[in-house]
C-alpha cells in the first residue's frame, strides 16, 4: 500500500521474518526517502503520486463533489505540471487502480470512513496547490473568499484566517518582544507548498506504521517470533542504469 502513495521515488527496506523453523511469519517497512518536491512539483511528462490521478478518476460522483475534485486533472495546479504527456499511462485505468487501493486499504484493517478520511486530506492538498497568492507592491496576498483556500482548511481541519495569516507573513521572538514581517509571493508559496509536503509526509509514515502493525501480526506476534530476517533495499534510480555494479549498491546501502 504505501507503494501508491509513494511509488514513484520511495526508497525503502522490505524485511521477512523467519521464526526459528525458518518459516515466513511476517514482515516490516522501513523508509528511507520519499520524495516530498514531486508533491508540489512534477518535471514534464512526469506525475504526482498516482493516489491524486486515482481519486479525481475514481471516487463517485457525490464524493467528487463533496470535495471540489474533478476528473480533468488540469484544473489542479499541483497535477497538471508534468504536461499532457504525464497522463493518463497507457494501459493504465485509474479508476480502477482507486478501487483496488480502496479494497487495499481495507485489507489492512483501515476503515471506509478512515479511508475518507485519508482522502479527504488528499483533497485539501490539491485545493491547496489552487490557492493563488499575488503579490501587492512588496507584500504577498491571498483574497479572504478565494475558494481553494475555503476548501482547503476546511478539509484540513484548521482556521482559514489563521492559516491565510500566517502564510503570507513571518513572526520572529526576540527577548523582548515579537516581530511580524510580510513575505512576498514567492516567499508565501514556498509556506504553502511546505504544509503540502509537510501533510503528505505525515500521511504516507502513518499509512506505513499501520501497514507494519498488520504485517506484525496480532500483538506483535511475529516481531516476537522473528530469529532472522531477509533484508531486500529498493532504491529508485537503479532502473535506469544499463549496468549495475556491486559497489553501486554497497554505498546505498552505507
Amino acid at each position: 500500500m504505501p507503494c501508491v502513495l509513494g511509488v514513484l521515488t520511495l526508497e525503502h527496506s522490505f524485511q521477512i521474518l523467519f521464526d526459528g523453523g525458518q518459516e515466513i511469519c511476517g514482515a516490516r517497512i522501513r523508509t528511507y526517502l520519499l520524495e516530498r518536491s514531486r508533491i508540489v512539483f512534477q518535471p514534464l511528462t512526469e506525475r504526482n503520486y498516482h493516489i491524486f490521478y486515482q481519486l479525481c478518476a475514481g471516487a463517485p460522483l457525490k464524493e467528487r463533489k463533496d470535495l471540489g475534485l474533478d476528473t480533468d486533472i488540469t484544473k489542479f495546479h499541483y497535477l497538471r505540471q508534468g504536461g499532457p504527456q504525464s497522463t493518463p499511462i497507457v494501459g493504465v485505468d485509474d479508476a480502477e487502480e482507486f478501487r483496488t487501493t480502496q479494497h487495499a486499504l481495507s485489507t489492512i484493517g483501515i476503515s471506509v470512513e478512515q479511508q475518507w478520511a485519508v482522502f479527504r486530506l488528499l483533497a485539501a492538498l490539491l485545493h491547496l496547490g489552487n490557492v493563488k497568492i499575488t503579490q501587492a507592491r512588496s507584500d504577498a496576498s491571498i483574497d479572504e473568499n478565494d475558494t481553494e483556500l475555503l476548501l482547503a482548511t476546511r478539509f484540513l481541519g484548521i482556521d482559514k484566517t489563521e492559516f491565510k495569516k500566517w502564510t503570507v507573513k513571518k513572526q520572529i521572538t526576540t527577548r523582548s518582544e515579537k516581530i511580524i514581517t510580510a513575505l512576498n509571493a514567492a516567499q508565501a508559496t514556498v509556506v504553502r507548498d511546505s504544509v503540502a509536503k509537510f501533510v503528505y509526509v505525515c500521511l504516507f509514515e502513518w499509512l506505513v506504521a499501520i501497514v507494519n502493525e498488520s504485517l506484525a501480526g496480532e500483538n506483535g506476534e511475529a516481531e516476537k517470533r522473528a530469529e532472522m530476517f531477509i533484508g531486500v533495499l529498493d532504491i529508485y534510480g537503479f532502473e535506469h542504469f544499463q549496468k549495475v555494479m556491486v559497489s553501486n549498491v554497497l554505498c546505498a546501502v552505507r
